[in-house]
């Protein structure tokens, strides 16, 4: 037969879950205050720190695109390249995400503080 009371153990197994679900519910806010973005072009890398709010104009491989830090985050905000895959692909705000625009060869990418993300080294 089936039990209809919920003993100890289911008690502590639910509180686990809920403990579990609250954890990874708030992980985005607890992204590291130290993290930058590294803009890489076909002329170099530059690296921002994300807490402060600015527009990157950048020209690289005959595409002129715009780069926007605000709030914590990124995006490409403006690009005239044909397809405009990096304008939809939005915003990144997690240690590891990254933006390509293909046709002027720029790459978006997140680090954390002190290379915080397990990335050794990245090339482009």
């Amino acid at each position: 037969m089936f039990r209809t009371r919920i003993g100890a153990a289911d008690g502590l197994v639910l509180l686990a879950v809920a403990l579990l679900a609250a954890l990874l519910f708030a992980l985005p806010w607890l992204r590291e205050d130290g993290a930058s973005l590294i803009v890489s072009t076909p002329d170099g890398s530059e690296v921002y720190p994300l807490a402060e709010d600015r527009l990157i104009p950048l020209s690289a491989g005959g595409v002129s695109l715009t780069v926007e830090i605000a709030g914590g985050r990124a995006r490409v905000k403006q690009s005239d390249c044909p397809d405009g895959v990096c304008v939809a692909s939005g915003w990144i705000e997690r240690t590891g995400q990254s933006v390509i625009c293909a046709p002027a060869g720029v790459r978006l990418l997140i680090a954390g503080e002190k290379g915080g993300n397990g990335v050794d080294f990245v090339a482009g």
